[in-house]
């Protein structure tokens, strides 16, 4: 028995110097947001998750992924009981308790949406769509939208619970114009409106745009993983895959955008 432990010490201790020790799962938050990530028929898919996904297995490091509501998944990564989240919004203060990527992660686009024969034109002043009505989810839209709502002029506002209805609605035709972060109107837009019905033309300037990182705990004391995470990131933009990810999520959804 006494030699069976010496070996397994000396084994240890030669794939410590080696430098190829087993790692154990690295434990993932987030939250439940289509089409970055979410969960269908048991497997986790989604733009965002497929990104982190590949970067992990290009890095040799296996990862389980939970999801939580979004201010436990930060609390979890607060106290080290995870080790990683995304999509994950830069705030001053979470710097306390996570080191951010250095690399963007996904780029979040405000768009704004109308049914293709309308007759709304979108030059990037918001103020000039004054007279049109707005289907709004009750969460934040970004700064300038979330400004233009609150300062009056939007003010022709419909509000929905959540992003079905509101899709929906838009299809019903029941207001003229649909804000919306550009992957999440596109992805809910294919589930809600059959493929020989979809009339979605999408506005020209967008609206606003704001990356998301992936964070790392720092009571995990993680900062090497996360060069690692930015390095194998900015690899993966660099030689395609970054891009082909989005493409194939995009084109899984049947959405024409002329």
């Amino acid at each position: 028995m006494m030699r069976m432990k010496l070996l397994a010490m000396i084994g240890l201790g030669l794939c410590i110097a080696a430098g190829e020790c087993p790692a154990g799962d690295l434990k993932v938050a987030t939250l439940d947001y289509p089409p970055f990530q979410y969960e269908e028929n048991g497997q986790i898919k989604g733009i965002a998750a497929n990104i982190v996904q590949e970067i992990f297995r290009r890095l040799n490091r296996r990862i389980e992924i939970k999801f939580y509501p979004f201010p436990r998944a930060v609390e979890n990564v607060k106290k080290g009981r995870a080790d990683v989240i995304f999509t994950f919004y830069y705030k001053k203060e979470r710097e306390e308790f996570a080191d951010y990527s250095k690399e963007v992660l996904v780029d979040q686009t405000m768009s704004l949406f109308v049914h293709k024969d309308s007759p709304v034109v979108f030059d990037g002043d918001l103020s000039k769509l004054k007279p049109y009505s707005f289907g709004l989810v009750r969460f934040s839209y970004g700064s300038v939208m979330d400004n233009a709502i609150s300062s009056g002029v939007i003010s022709n506002t419909d509000y929905t619970a959540e992003m079905n209805s509101n899709i929906k609605k838009f299809a019903k035709r029941r207001f003229d114009i649909l804000p919306s972060d550009r992957w999440v109107a596109l992805y809910y837009y294919s589930k809600i409106v059959p493929k020989n019905e979809r009339d979605l033309k999408e506005l020209k300037p967008s609206i606003q745009t704001f990356p998301a990182y992936i964070g790392f705990s720092k009571v995990n004391r993680l900062t090497d993983l996360r060069d690692q995470v930015d390095s194998t990131l900015k690899a993966m933009k660099a030689d395609g895959s970054y891009q082909k990810i989005i493409d194939q999520n995009i084109s899984a959804w049947g959405i024409d955008m002329d």
